[in-house]
């Protein structure tokens, strides 16, 4: 076994999209704890008052265990998923001419286990080893933040991730794969990281999952838009085989004009007015993703795609703690 190749499919590109919603949610999250201290100082002191000091202290405490493992989570399902995909695709024939380095470089596409002749039931145990990690990670972090409705979400992940490629009717085959993406790469995991950390959500929380889930779908488009002529003609109709290149292009365009505005609201309203700068430190990430496209160079916009999503997350990050 290759371990090169193994790490290959974990394709560390996208491992960013599913680290940067929980850092998105956790800095939200800070924020709104901070906030729960803020008291008119008059004594004796409301009971109100106490009640949320006591609330903040609790909150406060298990704000590092519960964070950590909201990371954990995101990281290997997103590693499960991809080992699952690459499973499905490969016993489908989907991944045809990536069996090697050679094959991958002629093609500018990277190259996949199950195609390379990795045996497909140890691509799928892999697969099932990453998704008992999260899950396991999971019920930890929904014990400590007794968040119970969380299993539905965590199950729900599990189901959406397998089905994406998996099953007789995969939805990654049906042009649905970007709303799952946008789904639970953004909505679900920034909400459920704020949820799980404070016992509830906000309208900042939702921009936030939002703009994550626009720059998760984007990924996923880049991938979509390298592969359109391969999946055409093995009957995986993406949104982009569905939508033809140019206008999956202007929908990418689209995506990327409001992920942007988004994340300038959020920062802003973070860190008034300052937060507003700290988007445009990372403009030239997103000229270089747009040229890439335009180019056919998309290696090079993939990794630019991974890199926005972490910036953004950082951004947010520094303008919270600001």
């Amino acid at each position: 076994m290759n371990l090169r190749l193994w790490l290959t499919g974990l394709r560390p590109k996208t491992l960013p999209a599913s680290i940067a919603p929980v850092l998105v949610g956790a800095a939200l999250a800070v924020r709104r704890i901070e906030q729960l201290g803020t008291c008119i100082e008059i004594y004796p002191v409301p009971a109100a008052c106490l009640e949320r000091r006591a609330l903040q202290a609790d909150l406060t405490n298990r704000f590092w265990p519960v964070a950590v493992l909201c990371v954990i989570v995101a990281l290997f399902l997103q590693i499960a998923v991809n080992y699952a995909n690459d499973y499905s695709d490969g016993i489908r024939g989907t991944d045809e001419g990536r069996d090697t380095d050679e094959a991958s470089a002629i093609a500018n596409k990277p190259q996949r286990l199950v195609a390379s002749g990795v045996p497909a039931k140890y691509v799928l145990a892999a697969a099932v080893i990453a998704a008992a990690i999260a899950c396991a990670a999971g019920v930890a972090a929904i014990l400590i933040a007794q968040g119970w409705w969380l299993f539905a979400v965590g199950a729900a992940s599990l189901i959406a991730g397998w089905f994406y490629t998996g099953g007789k009717h995969p939805y990654g085959y049906a042009g649905f794969g970007e709303v799952g993406v946008f789904l639970f790469f953004g909505l679900a995991a920034v909400l459920g990281t704020e949820y799980a950390l404070t016992g509830s959500v906000d309208a900042l929380g939702v921009c936030g999952a939002v703009c994550c889930g626009l720059n998760a779908a984007m990924l996923l488009m880049v991938n979509n838009l390298r592969d359109i002529a391969e999946d055409q003609q093995h009957g995986k109709y993406t949104l982009a085989v569905r939508l033809g290149e140019r206008r999956a292009v202007m929908l990418f365009i689209a995506c990327l004009v409001a992920a942007w505005l988004l994340g300038l609201y959020v920062c802003v309203t973070l860190w008034m007015p300052w937060g507003g700068i700290l988007p445009f430190a990372g403009i030239v990430v997103s000229v270089r993703l747009l040229l890439s496209i335009y180019r056919h160079q998309f290696r090079a916009a993939l990794g630019a795609a991974g890199c926005q999503t972490l910036l953004f997350a950082i951004a947010v990050g520094v303008a919270a703690v600001l």
